[in-house]
């Protein structure tokens, strides 16, 4: 399942996925998002990583074909983890499509970088 945290608005999304990832939750944020990227062009948004799978290959692709599709409408991005194999690949996933990892103390923090915080 994946949930639209409450602080999300316009253009700033944040969201959280635990138990299983359906094509259905892909394809409803999907549209929430697209929506958002027709009115305002670019998006930010955070990801907090909780235990998650998908229910399927499909799932998986749907969610990675539509990030490929639109990574030129992110502006910043942060996941949220913790877990150290997570913090590495996000530094290295980082150098192609330029997220941000914190941890998970470090949510605040996240939010404000994803909310345009220059401090961030």
């Amino acid at each position: 399942m994946i949930t639209i945290l409450g602080r999300s608005k316009r253009n700033v999304f944040g969201f959280e996925a635990s138990g299983e990832i359906s094509e259905s939750d892909i394809q409803g944020v999907a549209a929430q998002l697209d929506e958002a990227i027709k009115a305002h062009g670019k998006i930010s948004w955070l990801f907090v990583m909780k235990t998650a799978k998908y229910t399927s290959l499909r799932a998986m692709y749907e969610d990675m074909m539509w990030l490929l599709k639109n990574i030129k409408h992110f502006d910043r991005m942060a996941i949220v983890g913790d877990k150290k194999w997570e913090k590495l690949l996000i530094k290295a996933d980082g150098l192609v499509f330029g997220e941000k990892y914190f941890d998970i103390s470090q949510l605040d923090d996240a939010w404000k970088y994803v909310e345009g915080d220059p401090k961030q």
